[in-house]
């Protein structure tokens, strides 16, 4: 089928060598919200050098840029992007042995989850518990997702970059990345400034899997001989009892995974949290204090506890069935719909415990503000 035929408002207005540029592109369908209108104008993008000639492309016309990977942790406004999305489809891995590790270096397009499927099954440690994230390798850094005592801050060795002002290629360190909770320079200080293209992980061959998250410990309360894929395996199954994988076999639901972090408070501020939290019933394993002094909290905890239980939604729009941290689109949704019932379940959380949630997901294009946006 031509692209004529499949999207019939969408024009092929050029072709620098191996890259087409399309204009009027739909969105909606390459995320997993499953909400969004067409991008001005996309290109899909398997090599370094096609990513040059998008940019190129983009500069001599004075657009704005943004880069797809999975679609996974992102809700693009109803009127779409108005600039060059640039979906990165670069795919390819290549490892060697340093030391008593080993390096594998993955391009930025893979699918994330068939990346830890490798790992694990060639008995590889160190992102087992990642398993299952909804993303591409070129995200996880940007993100640092984590998971179950994990994150790609423990992991990645270097990544790989194309600067977007010049073109040039540019390498980070680990250290140079600027990791933090669901950060790194990639989405705060440097946002905006590079299109990453390989991800260097740094694994351990035959290493004992990480098992200290409460939910694996209970499944594997011993420590006997415990393989990686069988760690796999069990994190699947979590994240499937939470709704929050997208992977074929399992069932999906039309979100973006956590829309929310989870908050840190102050060690006083915990104390009456807890209180309240307390009152209405309590929730399992819902804070973590950390080594500097304040603790985490589950968002997912606050938010069935203000109220918005599991299942409860208004309109198009709600509460996962699964878990409190997922919004979904349970019908033809709008972008503005989900901010307004994002930014009600803000209120109503910084109403009942003096903390305002802070989102995860990525949002493009021009929407309503959120409460940290104010």
């Amino acid at each position: 089928m031509s692209i004529a035929t499949a999207f019939p408002n969408v024009i092929l207005i050029g072709k620098m060598s191996a890259t087409a540029i399309k204009e009027n592109y739909p969105l909606r369908e390459l995320t997993t919200f499953k909400i969004g209108g067409p991008a001005r104008y996309f290109a899909e993008v398997n090599t370094e050098d096609e990513i040059l000639e998008a940019l190129a492309f983009a500069k001599g016309r004075g657009l704005a840029l943004f880069v797809l990977g999975s679609g996974s942790n992102l809700l693009i406004s109803d009127e779409g992007f108005p600039g060059l999305v640039i979906h990165n489809k670069i795919t390819g891995l290549d490892s060697r042995p340093e030391g008593d590790s080993v390096i594998m270096e993955a391009n930025a397009g893979n699918n994330w989850d068939d990346f830890t499927r490798f790992c694990t099954g060639n008995n590889l440690q160190g992102v087992e518990c990642l398993s299952g994230i909804p993303d591409t390798v070129g995200a996880a850094p940007v993100q640092n997702i984590g998971a179950y005592g994990q994150s790609a801050e423990g992991v990645v060795e270097q990544v790989s970059a194309i600067a977007i002002d010049t073109g040039n290629k540019t390498l980070f360190s680990n250290m140079e990345c600027g990791f933090g909770y669901r950060k790194s320079i990639f989405n705060s200080d440097a946002a905006g400034r590079y299109i990453i293209t390989r991800v260097a992980f740094r694994l351990v061959p035959s290493g004992r899997p990480h098992i200290t998250y409460h939910d694996l410990k209970q499944l594997f309360p011993s420590s006997g001989d415990i393989s990686l894929p069988l760690v796999r395996d069990a994190v699947l199954t979590i994240r499937n009892t939470k709704g929050l994988l997208v992977l074929d076999g399992y069932e999906r639901f039309n979100s973006a995974g956590s829309f929310f972090k989870n908050p840190g408070v102050s060690r006083r501020q915990f104390e009456s949290i807890e209180k309240a939290v307390q009152e209405t019933g309590g929730c399992a394993n819902w804070s973590w204090p950390r080594t500097s002094g304040d603790v985490k909290v589950s968002a997912a905890c606050l938010i069935q506890t203000a109220g918005f239980v599991r299942g409860y939604r208004r309109g198009n729009v709600g509460i996962s069935p699964r878990h409190a941290l997922a919004l979904v689109n349970y019908g033809n949704a709008t972008a503005r719909e989900v901010i307004a019932f994002a930014r009600q379940v803000q209120e109503t959380v910084r109403e009942k415990f003096g903390v305002t949630l802070k989102p995860e997901v990525q949002r493009i294009g021009t929407l309503p503000p959120l409460l940290d946006e104010d």
